[in-house]
């Protein structure tokens, strides 16, 4: 470790990209030359002195190729504002019993497929010195050993850049998990391209992604995926996906898609029992048949989101 990193990270505590950037695995995404801190420790800088990089309140570092579409994204996205409730001493500590967090806890159940999250711990088993790259992750950290990268310095998230330009080295990741971002991609392919890239031969991407959703967007939300098109992408890219299926299931993409239905065009007082009536019915029930219907071959059809692993050769 050079003197300025040892001196910044004696200064700050430990910070999870330092050693990635000793090692040349975390790069600049301009140029892919090796990186640096600056001697004030206020800047992150490439070794061919092509570019420098702010670091956000100090330990974050914004390793974006356009500053400016950062500031454009921050100013509009809905994420914004939905995160900024959220607090990094907050995120990941089991909030306290009681009827509201009871009540949140059945809003926020998805009866994720057991398929989905076998999937998931086969692909980030625990093991000292990989890198695994959450691309989107934030405000929550869903895997101790996950780096998580997005577009904003939200709670949690230790690196700010672009999925269509990854700032690591070829072949210098262990596995990726990219969680309901696919469909604010412009350009998908060109963002699978650079995990294909960025991960070690043998090495896997687990992905989650909607097909039946509402629009979001954070701050765009330009496709939604079948279970086709999710495994076709990938192969087209050059993975070799090993599975797919079900992630969040058909009834839970039917009590989400009515629920906004009401909220979206019945927004009056008026239609409020409606609201509190589907609510009720929809999270305290019906979306618990997904249990069920999760392990149907069928439940891809109308799956809120979908999952797949892919491998590089």
């Amino acid at each position: 470790m050079s003197e300025a990193s040892k001196v910044y990270e004696v200064a700050i505590g430990p910070i999870p990209w330092a050693s990635q950037m000793e090692s040349g695995r975390l790069v600049c995404p301009r140029t892919r030359s090796r990186l640096g801190i600056s001697g004030d420790g206020k800047e992150i800088l490439s070794a061919d002195g092509g570019a420098r990089y702010p670091l956000i309140g100090g330990r974050v570092p914004m390793l974006h190729h356009d500053p400016d579409e950062i500031t454009k994204y921050l100013s509009g996205s809905a994420m914004v504002r939905e995160y900024q409730a959220a607090t990094p001493e907050g995120a990941g500590i089991p909030p306290r019993p009681g009827l509201k967090t009871r009540m949140e806890g059945v809003l926020e159940e998805n009866f994720r497929s057991a398929a989905s999250n076998a999937a998931f711990s086969a692909a980030f088993p625990y093991a000292q010195g990989r890198l695994y790259l959450s691309i989107g992750g934030g405000p929550q950290r869903d895997h101790p050993a996950f780096v998580n990268l997005n577009l904003g310095p939200f709670p949690n998230v230790d690196i700010i850049a672009d999925a269509h330009r990854l700032p690591y080295a070829d072949s210098s990741v262990d596995g990726i998990y990219c969680s309901a971002v696919m469909e604010h991609l412009y350009d998908p392919p060109k963002a699978v391209a650079e995990m294909l890239r960025v991960l070690k031969s043998g090495a896997v991407a687990y992905v989650r992604t909607p097909f039946l959703q509402p629009y979001h967007g954070y701050p765009h939300h330009y496709q939604n995926f079948t279970i086709t098109g999710h495994v076709r992408i990938f192969t087209a890219a050059g993975f070799r996906v090993e599975e797919s299926g079900t992630d969040v299931g058909p009834s839970y993409a039917l009590v989400h898609m009515i629920q906004t239905y009401f909220q979206t065009y019945f927004p009056g007082v008026w239609i409020k029992p409606v609201r509190l009536a589907w609510a009720l019915l929809g999270h305290g029930w019906f979306k618990g048949l997904d249990r069920r219907l999760n392990t149907r071959a069928s439940a891809h059809e109308m799956a809120s989101t979908t999952y797949l692993v892919a491998r590089k050769p």
